[in-house]
Formats: structure tokens, sequence, C-alpha cells
């Protein structure tokens, strides 16, 4: 799964492009995130700062979750597709 976490989109885009949040609130909660890891070297997910701030909900959460990980899904079956059918 490594292999593709550079290759997949990353949870703030998909959420952008569902509209269900802007670039400016992406920004803010990775902002959150990078203080909150240097201040109290605490890890927090994006998505938890987002539904704290009230921008999203739990549900957007798994939906969007779940659509990175069919993406990675299709990546790796393209990958193995390419691999036993090249010549």
């Amino acid at each position: 799964m490594g292999l593709f976490k550079r290759d997949r989109k990353k949870f703030g885009e998909i959420l952008i492009e569902r509209g269900l949040a802007t670039k400016e609130d992406i920004e803010d909660a990775l902002r959150i995130q990078r203080d909150l890891e240097e201040s109290k070297r605490v890890q927090k997910k994006i998505g938890v700062i987002l539904h704290e701030k009230g921008v999203i909900e739990l549900e957007d959460i798994e939906n969007t979750l779940d659509e990175q990980r069919r993406m990675e899904s299709f990546l790796l079956k393209g990958l193995i597709y390419s691999i036993f059918h090249s010549k």
C-alpha cells in the first residue's frame, strides 16, 4: 500500500472535489495539524480537525476514506495487470 500513497488523491483533495470543504478549510486544518504536532507532539488526522471545526460530518470522513481505498484497489489491480501482461 505504501507504493500507492503518492499516486492516490489526498483526503483534502477529495473533500474539495466533492464540495465538502474549501481549499482554505484544508489549509487551515493542515496548519492546525502541524501546530499540534510541533507544540504538543500530538498527531491528529485532518478529518478529525475538520469535524471538530464543524466543516464535515463523521459520515464524510468514512465516505472519503472509502473512496481512497477504492482508488488504491484500482491502482493495485492496474499494476498487477501490467506486470502479468507486459511483454
